[in-house]
């Protein structure tokens, strides 16, 4: 495993990470924490260090998982929650978020805290606001029950620019991958050259990226290399990044990125424009899979923009759209038509895609 300066922290952190919001519905619903602790054991083992999660991920499963993981290991790791708006606005209310997430983990300290999901800079002021949910934070800092104070955002550039001159913030951890490091590199650069860490979300691009392998072989440094493994030894192998952060469901796909930690190659400016004429700019549109646009109607968004990605990946190519809809998810293209475009959606996708017109094209509309 391969180790870099996480910022001004002090701290080395392993160059992948581990993202705990990916383990399988069918395990964890049932109570069933072993086999997901089983692959933080072995991640742990292969020396990762750092273990991202959160209240509410997997069914607000993800924090109690890592907690029984955490309780087998006499090596502990670094461990990062968070905390978003939508749970807390006020300094109260995050100390008891953190709370409860100390509770979760079984532990005495987190090492990052994050303000999640930043989109906008008013979102991060509201955050920032006397009495607010920094001020909880900070106080929880102050008492010894957090390390650092970082945050999460799918900002633009300029804004995220604007959090980190703000210096509240050690690390940030941002989406960034091989689909759109073209338009979203000048942001990592930006935290980097602050002297932050830089921890990658959504690597593989919610998924994209390792199922269209034909799309991305120009990611490849050789033949047999995985997809998942070419984009991971991408983006370690950055200056600018620190951690990738991909999840797992499979041992198999652990084990797979592992490998990509066994050595960094560097990325030079100059590779990264070459590959960047390999990209279209409509895939920087595609959906990462983040899950943050909630229906008040429940219509499944989230899964109606996971097949518009094929959509497009195929060449808007209509017969992709029922086919994946039914074979992959179960449904059909029925609920879309309910959409009442209220907007909520849309307000609340981190890359403001444009949600509402998506579903018309795919209810055939």
């Amino acid at each position: 495993m391969q180790y870099k300066s996480f910022g001004k922290t002090g701290k080395e952190i392993s160059v992948i990470g581990f993202g705990c919001m990916r383990f399988r519905y069918e395990e964890y619903s049932k109570g069933d924490y072993d086999t997901a602790a089983r692959m933080i054991l072995r991640a742990r083992e292969a020396g990762v260090n750092y273990f991202d999660t959160a209240p509410g991920y997997c069914g607000d499963h993800s924090e109690k998982i890592l907690g029984y993981a955490l309780a087998q290991m006499k090596d502990k790791p670094y461990v990062s929650t968070k905390c978003g708006l939508w749970m807390a606005t006020t300094a109260d209310e995050a100390r008891k978020k953190i709370e409860s997430s100390l509770k979760a983990l079984g532990i005495d300290k987190i090492t990052v805290y994050n303000m999640w999901c930043i989109k906008t800079l008013d979102e991060y002021r509201q955050m920032t606001k006397k009495g607010g949910m920094y001020d909880g934070i900070l106080k929880a800092k102050q008492e010894g029950l957090i390390e650092h104070i970082c945050c999460t955002s799918h900002a633009d550039g300029d804004d995220v620019a604007e959090i980190v001159n703000d210096g509240r913030v050690e690390a940030v951890t941002l989406g960034y991958n091989a689909l759109n490091f073209a338009y979203r590199r000048k942001g990592v650069k930006s935290c980097h050259d602050a002297g932050l860490g830089v921890v990658i979300m959504n690597p593989l691009g919610g998924g994209v990226l390792p199922r269209h392998p034909d799309k991305f072989g120009f990611l490849k440094e050789h033949e047999n290399q995985t997809i998942a493994n070419a984009a991971l030894r991408f983006l370690i192998g950055q200056e600018a990044v620190t951690c990738a952060l991909p999840g797992f469901e499979t041992m198999e796909q652990l084990e797979d990125c592992l490998t990509a930690a066994q050595s960094i190659t560097p990325v030079t400016d100059e590779m990264m424009d070459t590959l960047s004429t390999k990209l279209s700019k409509e895939l920087d549109t595609l959906c990462t899979g983040c899950s943050y646009c909630e229906c008040p109607l429940d219509i499944p968004v989230d899964k109606y923009m996971e097949v518009y990605n094929e959509y497009m990946l195929e060449g808007n190519s209509r017969p992709v759209i029922e086919q994946r809809l039914r074979d992959f998810w179960g449904i059909t293209v029925d609920a879309a038509r309910g959409c009442t475009e209220c907007g909520k959606c849309e307000s609340e996708c981190t890359q403001k895609l444009p949600i509402i017109e998506r579903l018309k094209v795919l209810a055939g509309e």
